[in-house]
């Protein structure tokens, strides 16, 4: 009797749990992935697609995702773009390198065999970069704490490339700028309130009803405050696919600057 694809997932889903249950404790579940190929085949999946999935599970990052209102308000702690292009791991890896450096103010920090790590550049060609906006762009990038860059080959032809943006630290003096507005608007609160116990009834009135101002306020200005690392967030994580953009077009539609000539010769002496 033949099977279609869902009852394929099915029996091999179950067969999975059955084994789980039935491996001894000096047994590993890991298989090959030439026995994944091989199971790739059997239940009709393209080899391409299951190399491209593989890659990408290879470059998945586990993400906590406690603090489930925190980030719906103020959004995560990582910004991730991943997009699969044509070339070689190598080669592709040093193009991001040149762009990175050149393009979006940032220098390597640590430096891998298939993943390179870069955090902002503080000398002053970098500083006037940024302030002079050079190019018209906002060089979101190089306001995070680091972003690194993952290359996997996918196949002889294409590979996958991951990055990570670190806004972790944006995000913590924003949410602790909120929390000083909720905190003010707290005690101003409680001090109009310590005044209407001591004041006549006419003024204690008129202090109780001042107390209920400032919470709502001071809500309202932290909410704010966290929305606005939220968009910070998504600015972000647009600036990466930007960056995806050009390695997989191989086209900067900016054209070179002076300030560029001064920033890749300080680059490459």
């Amino acid at each position: 009797m033949a099977l279609d694809r869902k009852a394929v997932e099915r029996v091999l889903a179950r067969a999975a749990e059955l084994q789980t249950q039935i491996t001894a404790p000096d047994q590993t579940d890991a298989i090959s992935e030439h026995q994944l190929m091989e199971i790739a085949k059997e239940v009709g999946l393209a080899t391409d697609s299951v190399k491209q999935a593989l890659a990408e599970e290879r470059t998945r990052v586990e993400v906590d995702t406690n603090g489930t209102w925190l980030e719906r308000v103020a959004g995560p702690t990582f910004v991730s773009a991943t997009r699969t292009i044509q070339g070689t791991p190598d080669e592709t890896l040093a193009r991001l390198d040149q762009w990175m450096q050149r393009e979006e103010g940032l220098i390597v920090q640590r430096r891998y065999n298939t993943r390179l790590v870069w955090e902002p550049r503080q000398d002053w060609i970098a500083a006037v970069q940024r302030g002079l906006r050079s190019g018209g762009r906002a060089f979101h990038l190089s306001r995070t704490k680091a972003i690194s860059g993952t290359v996997i080959a996918v196949d002889d032809q294409r590979t996958l490339i991951r990055l990570d943006a670190d806004v972790a630290a944006s995000r913590s003096r924003h949410i602790g700028l909120g929390t000083v507005f909720g905190a003010s608007g707290l005690t101003i609160s409680g001090v109009f309130a310590a005044l209407g116990t001591v004041m006549p009834p006419g003024l204690a009135l008129a202090a109780f009803s001042a107390a209920l101002v400032p919470m709502p306020a001071a809500a309202y200005a932290m909410y704010l405050t966290m929305k606005h690392q939220q968009a910070f967030t998504v600015r972000t994580k647009v600036a990466l696919e930007q960056v995806l953009d050009y390695l997989e077009f191989q086209h900067n539609t900016r054209p070179p600057s002076l300030l560029d000539a001064f920033t890749w010769r300080k680059l490459n002496p």
